[in-house]
């Protein structure tokens, strides 16, 4: 099959739709053509520093390096909310380092909301019991705040997940259930769960830093969110 044809029957096969993406330092536009992903549907925020001007994406935004990837993506459900399509990839441009191509792959071709990951991490135990695990489709870890003590910046107002979950009224389990690196097949159903202000207020709590921890705790809890 030549290339044109193989381009085309890959496009074929998903259900068109949106991407919302989050870009740093990285040209993803190999891989948004072979899933069918034109320019005009594309919106990214590019919050690289490198220097490069990328346009593919007709909706190109140049974002400041503030709040991680999330203060962007959630970014996008607060200025979209009125009008957001009724299904849409959001996720980051790197999307492979935290997603297997066979799920991205069925995620789109289904059209339906589905957290999208790799089944690659390392499952281990200490002696209080099992640390992290894979579970009805879904991974998960001790709910213990352990990343508040990773190395990232953490002077803002939350001091641990039990505070983050309380606040957003998250469920306080034992292990939290979610998507390393936040990539979703999400809908406009889903979103609309809840208010433009909550997102705003999820939001706010971002912006003091290039990498807050409050962004590991929106990470940990847009699963909780949505499933």
């Amino acid at each position: 099959m030549g290339t044109t044809r193989l381009l085309l029957f890959r496009q074929a096969v998903y259900v068109h739709m949106k991407a919302v993406l989050v870009n740093y330092c990285f040209d993803p536009r190999d891989w948004w053509l072979d899933y069918g992903f034109k320019p005009e549907d594309v919106t990214l925020y590019d919050r690289s520093d490198d220097k490069i001007q990328r346009t593919f994406a007709a909706k190109t935004f140049k974002t400041e390096n503030k709040g991680d990837v999330d203060s962007d993506k959630l970014g996008y459900l607060i200025e979209n909310y009125e009008n957001l399509p009724d299904v849409f990839l959001w996720s980051k441009t790197n999307i492979f380092k935290f997603v297997d191509e066979d799920t991205l792959k069925t995620a789109l071709q289904s059209g339906k909301f589905a957290p999208l990951m790799k089944k690659d991490h390392r499952i281990y135990s200490d002696r209080f019991g099992a640390v992290n695990r894979y579970r009805g489709g879904i991974y998960e870890e001790r709910a213990n705040s352990w990343f508040f003590n990773a190395g990232l910046d953490n002077s803002g107002r939350f001091k641990s997940w039990q505070e983050w979950a309380e606040t957003f009224n998250l469920p306080l389990t034992n292990f939290i259930p979610f998507a390393p690196g936040g990539s979703y097949l999400l809908t406009k159903e889903r979103v609309h769960r809840y208010s433009k202000d909550f997102y705003i207020k999820m939001r706010d709590t971002l912006m003091y830093a290039a990498h807050p921890v409050e962004a590991h705790c929106c990470e940990r809890s847009y699963y909780l969110l949505w499933r």
